[in-house]
């Protein structure tokens, strides 16, 4: 039986296609989630798409680039890219290429950016809807907590278990290992209220589930945040929203960036350092706090 996401068909029927499709089937044989493998097979079919059947050896990477850019951000083309890299470097650790066409290939530039955020008072008033939904009230309650307190991926939130969850901490297993988060006393008891009334069968493990017990899923916690968008006066949601802004918010309190790479699971400063693009207001608040000069008579 075929993998999910390997039919053949299309520009999965030329020689470069039948590699793709033998590295989806090796994405999905080493255990790679099918929203994983789903990503894959979209970013390479259009990478299929690009070459409209021609071979490797025709390729040029900057032509492809120059290709993506009339309907792609630098994020997203770098994204493409990113996930083609991974292609090739298998491709050629397997043997079936004698040299990685994008190797020495670098990213676009990104120029730096506030990341969007949420404000206090817009987290409330989610907060404020969740608490009057007729369903799934609790376990809403505590996924936003959740996403706010310790700046969770929507990945790792939906991959929690019962035994992650341990009183004053959560286990977090992600993209870089596992690690042990301390949470408030507001979302342990947010959570505790949850599971009071979660219902699952008795062999479910995962921490969030559906009203008729099956795991929560991406496409579930997107379906929350649209609701939440509709309700309120809070323009673009999205889970990743929650993650920018509780990692701003730890940083412009005070916290230090060692204590938020820890935190966001990031293996160095770089992707951490994202987050320190401070506003004007932010620059302001710091300096009459820690200026020299107010420390002069």
């Amino acid at each position: 039986m075929r993998p999910a996401g390997t039919k053949r068909e299309g520009p999965f029927q030329t020689s470069v296609g039948s590699l793709v499709s033998l590295f989806l089937r090796y994405c999905d044989l080493k255990g790679l989630s099918p929203r994983t493998v789903g990503i894959y097979r979209e970013k390479l079919m259009k990478f299929l798409t690009f070459l409209d059947g021609k071979g490797l050896k025709e390729f040029d990477p900057f032509s492809y680039i120059s290709w993506l850019r009339p309907s792609n951000s630098p994020e997203s083309i770098n994204i493409h890219l990113r996930h083609l890299k991974v292609f090739f470097r298998w491709a050629k650790s397997q043997g079936f290429l004698k040299s990685n066409p994008l190797e020495g290939i670098p990213y676009l530039k990104i120029p730096r950016k506030l990341l969007p955020t949420l404000t206090p008072s817009a987290l409330q008033e989610l907060l404020d809807i969740v608490k009057k939904l007729e369903r799934n009230s609790q376990r809403n309650q505590a996924i936003l907590l959740l996403l706010i307190d310790v700046a969770l991926r929507p990945g790792e939130l939906l991959s929690l278990t019962l035994k992650d969850f341990q009183g004053d901490y959560i286990r977090v297993r992600g993209k870089t290992g596992e690690r042990f988060l301390p949470i408030s006393q507001v979302t342990k008891r947010a959570i505790q209220a949850y599971l009071k009334k979660r219902k699952a069968p008795p062999m479910e493990d995962a921490l969030f589930t559906t009203s008729d017990g099956r795991p929560l899923t991406y496409c579930a916690l997107r379906s929350i945040m649209r609701l939440l968008k509709e309700r309120s006066q809070v323009g673009r949601l999205y889970p990743y929203l929650f993650r920018h802004t509780s990692a701003t918010s730890y940083l412009q309190n005070g916290a230090d960036l060692e204590t938020v790479r820890r935190l966001l699971g990031h293996t160095s400063y770089a992707v951490t350092q994202r987050y320190l693009s401070l506003t004007q207001n932010d620059l302001a608040r710091a300096q009459r706090k820690a200026s020299p000069v107010n420390m002069l008579r």
